[in-house]
């Protein structure tokens, strides 16, 4: 998933919750983006801000948090958290384990203009 698509699908969502709570304007988006997805964070501002003109997320702020790579120790049953996509397991040290997040899009928080007319 490209920075164009990130930006169209935190928009969707964006646009769909705020339609839920009857907000007219969100003046901050706060997302989690998995640490295996491949993405420039300014990139994805500056597409944001095009994307967004005329709808309710016009002119917010997107603050990104970047998520560690989550892996699972098959031979031990350890969860733990890495910064890249192969690490060995930190309590057995067992070189092979299973990643299982790392791609995740969450929209976490978003700062609602409840002044807005």
């Amino acid at each position: 998933m490209d920075e164009r698509e990130l930006a169209n699908r935190v928009l969707e969502i964006v646009d769909d919750s705020a339609y839920h709570i009857s907000a007219r304007r969100i003046l901050g988006i706060h997302l989690a983006i998995g640490g295996l997805r491949s993405f420039n964070v300014d990139l994805l501002h500056t597409i944001f801000r095009d994307v967004s003109v005329g709808t309710v997320a016009e002119s917010a702020k997107l603050f990104v948090q970047v998520l560690p790579v989550r892996h699972h120790c098959q031979n031990c049953g350890t969860n733990f958290d890495a910064s890249r996509s192969e690490a060995p397991c930190p309590a057995c040290s067992h070189p092979h384990t299973e990643i299982v997040g790392g791609e995740e899009l969450r929209v976490t928080n978003m700062e609602i203009d409840d002044t807005a007319a």
